[in-house]
Order: C-alpha cells, then sequence, then structure tokens
C-alpha cells in the first residue's frame, strides 16, 4: 500500500506539500478534504485555549493506551470514517523542508525611484461579522507522536483479523500500521531535541514495540541502553526500573543466561537502593523467565526467588505479594512433579495464600482467589480424592460464578504494595504503577475470564469424571459445554487493543484447551466402549491439531495413544500394538514430564495385555517388559489407578508360570484396595469378575453369588458393554451350579444380546454353544 504524501512527509519530519488548484482551500486556515484513498487527511486550524504545550501533551499521549486525540476540534467539524489524522497547516517557526520540493518564489521587490505611472486605489478593508481565524505554530514532535500512537492503535484493531482470518491482504495492512507507527517515533528521537522526561518514555514506548512487534532485538538493546544512561543523568528511576525490565526480557531471546546475569545486577542495584516495589517485581520477572527453562537447577532457582520475595513480603506486611508468591510456589510444585511430597508442598502454599486472602487488601483481587481454588482442586485430582476433589469443584464454580466487573478484558491484575514506597513510582502504565488509591502497585498479567471459566468446565468435568456412567454423563456434558463455550465466546476485535503476537498467543491457548477437552471427551466415550463416537472425536481433535501452532509435545503422544486404545478396542490388535510399540512410548528412555512416564506405562501395560497369550509371536518379550515396569515402580505405587492395573496384570500374566493362588489373592485384594480409593468403577468391575472367575468357579454359596452380581451391577453402571457381558455369563454360571437354571438362562440371554452389538475382532463364540463368549 503506497502513503500519501502528507503521511510521508510527517514521517519525515516535514509538513505536508500542498495541492495546488484546490478548489475546497481558499486559505491556509481552513481544513482541506482530501480523497480517501489518501486516508483523508485534513487541515484545520482550532482556537488557543484547545493548544497544549509540546511536551506534556506528548508524555500525556505516551502514557495512553487507547487512541489518542491531540487536539478537540469544533464541534461542526465532521470527522470522516476510516483512518483519518489531523495534520495541522505549516508553520514558519520550524525550518524542516523537503529538499525534493521547490521554493516559493519570491514577491517582486518595490524600487527605491519613484514611479510615473497612476496609483492604484487600494480598497478599503470589508468589516466581516465573522472574525478571521488565527494560525498558531505546529508542534510537529507531538504531531507526530500523536500519528504513531493512531497508527499503532489501529494496528491492534486489525490483529484479530489478520491473525484469525488470515488475510494476507489484513496482515499486510498491520505490518505496515506498525512500520509507521516506529517510523514516526524514530523520526521524533533523531529530529528533535526532547526533554529529558519525554526522551525516556519515547525510548521505552519505541523499544516496548520493537519487542512485541519485530525481531530487531539488536536496536531494540541498544534503544534501551542509551535511555539507562539517559535516566542515570537525570535520576529517572521509575523509567530507568521499566527500561531494564524491558531489557531483560528482550535478552532472554537472544542469550537466557546473559539475561539472568544481567537481572540478578539490577536486583542488586534496587536492593540497595531500598526500591521495594521494583525489587518484587524484577524478582518475579526472574522467577518467569527461569521456569521457562528446562533444566531442574532452574526451577529450584525460581524457588529460592520466591521465598525471598515472601521472606520480604512477611516482613514488610505486604500481604497481597505474600499471598501471590504463595500461589505461585504451589503453581511450580505442580509443574514440577506429582509426587506425594511435591503435592503436599503445594497444599502447604495454598493453604498460606488462603490466610491472606481474608484481608481488604488480597480480599479484592478476583483472580487471585480462583487461581488458588483450580490449584487447590488440581492437587486433589493429582491425588485422586474424588471426595474431595468434588468439594474443592463447588469452591472453583462457586469463585468463578461471583461477580467479575473488576476483572479487566485482558487479565492483568495490580497486586498493592505497602504505601512507604510509593516515591519510587509514577503514575504511568509501567510495571509498577499507582492503583486508584495511591498505592504502588505491580502489574501482573494473566487469562481473561472467558479463558478461565472455560478452563473451569475442563477441571469440573475431571472432578466428576469417576461417577459419568452412574450420574448421566455429566462428566461428557461439560466438556461439550465447555467446547461450545469456546465457540459462542471467540475473542472479540473490539475487546482489547493488543498486538498480533499476543492475539495468537491467545488464540493458541484456546484451541490448545479446546483439544485437550475433546481429548478426555474421547477418554470418557472409551471408557464406556463408545467406539463410534470416540472415533469421530478422535478425527475432529487431529484435525485441530493440524492447525494448531505450538502445541505440547504431550498433546500428540496422548491422540496417539487413544489411536491405539481404540483399535485395541475394537479388535484391531496388529494396529495397536504397533502403536504402544512405538519410540515414543518405550519405557526404557527417559521421559520429558511425568504425563509422558504415566503414558510409557500405560503402553506397556497395554503391550502385555495384547502379547500375553503364548501362542502370540512376541510372548517371549514378556518377561522383559515385566521386569522394565520395575524402575518405575515408585510412580506406580504414588498413583492409584496405575498400581491397580499393574496388580491386575500380575495377577493374570505368567512370568513365566502363573502366580500361586497366595500371590493372586495379595495381587488382587490390592488391586480391588486402589481402584475402590480412586473411585475408578471400572478397574474394581475387571477386578471383581477376575477373582469370580478364579477363586468362586464351580462353588455353590452365597458370597460366590455375591461377588458375581457385585461385578454385574458395576458393569452395567458402567455403561461397559464388553464386561457387561463377560459378567452376564459368570453369573449365568454361578446361578447355574446353585440350581437357579431359569434364572440363569435369562442372564445368559441379555449377555448374548449384549455381545452382539460387540466389535467382531472383540469376541469369539464357541462352536458348541451360542451363549459362551470370550475375549479374542
Amino acid at each position: 500500500m503506497d502513503y500519501p504524501p502528507g503521511m510521508m512527509n510527517a514521517m519525515n519530519g516535514m509538513p505536508p506539500p500542498r495541492r495546488p488548484n484546490d478548489p475546497n482551500r481558499s486559505s491556509p486556515n481552513y481544513a482541506n478534504q482530501y480523497s480517501s484513498a489518501d486516508y483523508r487527511i485534513r487541515q484545520m486550524a482550532f482556537p488557543p485555549n484547545d493548544y497544549r504545550p509540546a511536551p506534556y501533551a506528548a508524555m500525556n499521549i505516551m502514557n495512553q493506551q487507547t487512541h489518542p486525540t491531540p487536539f478537540r476540534p469544533s464541534p461542526t467539524a465532521q470527522r470522516p470514517s476510516g483512518v483519518a489524522v489531523l495534520i495541522p497547516g505549516p508553520s514558519p517557526s520550524h525550518s524542516f523542508r523537503n529538499p525534493s520540493l521547490p521554493l516559493p518564489s519570491r514577491p517582486p521587490t518595490h524600487s527605491t525611484q519613484r514611479s510615473t505611472s497612476t496609483p492604484t486605489p487600494v480598497p478599503r478593508p470589508i468589516a466581516s461579522a465573522h472574525p478571521v481565524p488565527q494560525s498558531y505554530p505546529i508542534d510537529y514532535q507531538l504531531l507526530l507522536l500523536s500519528l504513531a500512537e493512531d497508527y499503532l492503535a489501529t494496528a491492534h484493531g486489525q490483529a484479530f483479523d489478520a491473525n484469525f482470518k488470515d488475510r494476507e491482504k489484513s496482515r499486510q495492512l498491520y505490518y505496515k500500521l506498525v512500520a509507521a507507527g516506529l517510523a514516526c517515533m524514530e523520526a521524533v528521537m533523531k529530529r528533535f531535541k526532547l526533554q529529558p522526561q519525554m526522551e525516556a518514555n519515547l525510548r521505552l514506548r519505541y523499544a516496548s514495540v520493537l519487542y512485541e512487534e519485530t525481531e530487531n532485538m539488536m536496536e531494540a538493546e541498544q534503544c534501551l541502553s542509551d535511555g539507562i544512561k539517559l535516566c542515570d543523568r537525570y535520576r529517572f528511576f521509575d523509567f530507568k526500573y521499566n527500561m531494564e525490565h524491558l531489557l531483560a526480557q528482550v535478552l532472554f531471546k537472544g542469550s537466557p543466561r546473559a539475561s539472568l546475569k544481567f537481572l540478578d545486577g539490577v536486583i542488586k542495584d534496587a536492593e540497595a537502593y531500598q526500591h521495594a516495589a521494583w525489587l518484587y517485581a524484577l524478582r518475579f520477572l526472574k522467577v518467569s523467565l527461569l521456569l521457562q527453562l528446562p533444566s531442574h537447577q532452574d526451577t529450584l532457582s525460581a524457588f529460592t526467588q520466591l521465598r525471598s520475595i515472601s521472606a520480604r513480603a512477611d516482613q514488610a506486611s505486604d500481604k497481597a505479594v505474600l499471598a501471590v508468591a504463595s500461589v505461585l510456589e504451589a503453581l511450580v510444585h505442580l509443574r514440577q512433579s506429582s509426587s506425594a511430597e511435591t503435592i503436599e508442598q503445594a497444599q502447604r502454599a495454598i493453604a498460606l495464600a488462603r490466610s491472606l486472602q481474608h484481608g481488604s487488601v488480597t480480599g479484592q483481587l478476583a483472580q487471585l482467589a480462583v487461581l488458588t481454588n483450580i490449584l487447590d482442586l488440581s492437587c486433589s485430582l493429582q491425588q485422586f480424592d474424588p471426595v474431595q476433589s468434588v468439594i474443592k469443584m463447588q469452591a472453583m464454580q462457586a469463585s468463578l460464578e461471583s461477580p467479575h466487573d473488576g476483572w479487566s478484558a485482558d487479565g492483568s491484575f495490580l497486586v498493592a504494595v505497602s504505601s512507604q514506597n510509593a516515591s519510587q513510582t509514577s503514575n504511568g502504565n509501567g510495571v509498577v504503577r499507582k492503583d486508584s488509591k495511591g498505592l504502588p502497585s505491580i502489574l501482573f498479567s494473566w487469562a481473561p475470564w472467558t479463558d478461565v471459566y472455560a478452563l473451569g468446565y475442563l477441571l469440573s468435568s475431571l472432578s466428576i469424571a469417576h461417577r459419568n456412567t452412574s450420574d448421566g454423563l455429566r462428566s461428557e456434558q461439560m466438556l461439550k459445554e465447555g467446547i461450545r463455550y469456546l465457540d459462542r465466546n471467540p475473542v472479540k476485535a473490539d475487546s482489547v487493543l493488543e498486538s498480533i503476537s499476543a492475539t495468537a498467543s491467545r488464540n493458541t491457548w484456546r484451541r490448545t484447551l479446546e483439544c485437550f477437552l475433546r481429548l478426555h471427551l474421547v477418554f470418557a466415550l472409551c471408557t464406556r466402549t463408545a467406539w463410534a463416537p470416540a472415533q469421530e472425536q478422535l478425527q475432529k481433535l487431529q484435525e485441530n491439531t493440524i492447525s494448531a501452532p505450538d502445541k505440547p509435545d504431550i498433546l500428540d503422544r496422548l491422540i496417539l495413544y487413544l489411536d491405539g486404545i481404540i483399535n485395541q478396542g475394537t479388535g484391531h490388535l496388529s494396529t495397536a500394538l504397533s502403536i504402544f510399540q512405538r519410540p515414543c512410548f518405550s519405557i526404557t528412555t527417559k521421559p520429558t514430564s511425568p504425563a509422558h512416564t504415566d503414558l510409557c506405562i500405560l503402553s506397556t501395560f497395554n503391550t502385555i495385555l495384547i502379547i500375553r497369550p503364548p501362542n502370540h509371536p512376541s510372548h517371549h518379550t514378556l518377561p522383559a517388559l515385566l521386569s522394565s515396569l520395575h524402575a518405575h515402580l515408585p510412580r506406580i505405587t504414588s498413583t492409584k489407578p496405575l498400581l491397580s492395573a499393574y496388580n491386575i496384570i500380575l495377577a493374570t500374566t505368567p512370568n513365566p508360570s502363573p502366580p500361586t493362588i497366595v500371590r493372586t489373592k495379595q495381587y488382587l485384594q490390592a488391586a480391588l484396595q486402589a481402584a475402590k480409593s480412586a473411585g475408578n468403577n471400572q478397574l474394581t468391575c475387571v477386578t471383581l469378575n477376575f477373582m469370580s472367575y478364579k477363586f468362586f468357579k464351580g462353588v455353590v454359596g452365597e458370597q460366590a453369588e455375591k461377588s458375581a452380581r457385585a461385578s454385574e451391577n458395576l458393569a452395567r453402571k458402567g455403561m461397559d458393554a464388553l464386561w457387561r457381558s463377560v459378567s452376564s455369563g459368570v453369573v449365568a454360571e454361578t446361578l447355574e451350579m446353585a440350581g437357579k437354571g431359569d434364572e440363569a438362562e435369562r442372564v445368559r440371554v441379555v449377555g448374548r444380546e449384549i455381545a452382539r452389538g460387540l466389535p467382531e475382532g472383540v469376541c469369539r463364540w464357541d462352536k458348541g454353544d451360542e451363549g459362551d463368549v470370550e475375549m479374542s
């Protein structure tokens, strides 16, 4: 897109050229309407009381996040539609001129000799009822800064269209608008002598746009370095800390270790000057940077920084800061591991945060209360405690349903610091700013309310997943409602003006959340053997992940594992085995995360179940697979469902010979206890079925009948067609041994009808008896 001459001259620090023979222009002081292709630039004159001094007006514009308005036009002036900028007429007080334009011709000078011609009479001025408007000098600094903010505000309004709809024209327009805004700011810095405070503000704004919108990190680093020197010269502490805060992020993109080393020096300076608010902000920044690094040592360093924040906040009675540090500590604990010790430490941090959220300052932070409830629920989910999960789910839902008027559109919130540090805080829009009460506050960024509310659907579904089939499929309904909620509440272009990178990050997060909602929906469908809907949802999930950029690696592994589960559940054992034996599921490799470890263990379980028959070609690898599980016993024993499944496999798999009766009883008792403790009805049903088959087959008695009927009831409640058919056969045999032939026949008929609805590869019919069903 070509820029109009007025815009290009404004970017170069020069007045726009006048169009010759313009019928709408009768005087340099009146408005000139350009065409829509020229962004409808017009020139206007303003009364004296609407003119503001340059430094203060420009500083005010730089501190605004919305569309700036440098002047107030008269009420009769109508602003045209589209992108409009106000360019006053040229002023003789500025000497910036385009060299390519010719100089205006001078009027002829009068001769000193007396003319012999008759003098022409001079007409007398005619009095007019309307005074002639006066012209005023133009402040090109303010003009260019206003243009820069106009361009950036317009570009950020286009970010939604350029990112989501992926229109090349919209994206190119976005890039051109950002480039024009940067050019205006660069022209001001290079061509004008600015006041120190205004220059520091401009350098910070210019570097922040370079960091967010471009890859010119060297230019941003140089701009910030010069700005820091300027702030040192004039003792602008607030600007200096903001620049150093941004410079650490700029350096982290190229050299993380250099960034952390630079940040250590800044933290020492803030501690020496006793600037507590900035000391908190810089330490929180270091925590966020350390958590982006993969090594365990960096995680320990993050804990050290959080404990330093907590100690100082406790000493200074900064309860809000202490609460935030405690919540972040719990978050890092859950991120690090899911062991019992780690979860206990996270719960201690959450308890401390809850004890601080009853004050007048911390009680107003709705985001902090919601985050605390989310982390508390996550701890119970990691512990597989169904009772506590339901209780904490209700607390989380209550916090989400509470009024959220104070929740900002972009999800950011302010955490107040004690008033003794107010002298180092300005009223600007930096990291540390004053809130409505005049207290210095630290700005934190989080998710918008709609995104957090959608996350609540996922966590609520996981909390009641253990009773999905017995509770009217509520867990599945929450997952489906979460997907619909994301579709009904898309990211709107007018919700918040943000850069295209910020919009893309939020879009990626929402797509990832939708993928996890569908992922758990497929798990729920597989649990009740609804293979056709599960396959349909898996295909949608695979389509979404193809178009989802920067998705987590574990998501692809989970999708692949679900593909293997569906193939195994529908009888395609060869395909399923080839999936479970892929290198990404190898239990001998070092997993990248606790979730990856669980997938490797589960894939090994599925492989053992497939190759367990003695006639299978890979049956000889069974002892090696069972031995490889011993290296992961700490993880297995700390996870109740894994422990239950592991004991079932040990009780039913020869290694190399079948276990003894005593061993089998021990394994089954451990499996039953772990399954009941986790609230897993499916594993309980499998265990009871095998116990009835192993210990009560051919036995007549009340205990044998109770065991068989209990397994049948669990299979019916779990809506598991496979195990309903199996348990029906076990009950029929038990009733037949007890002399209840009619009832046994009715149960056998029900089991036969259920088995006919199973996939062909799952079961086989013995030739002698149509009612006998066995797993393949």
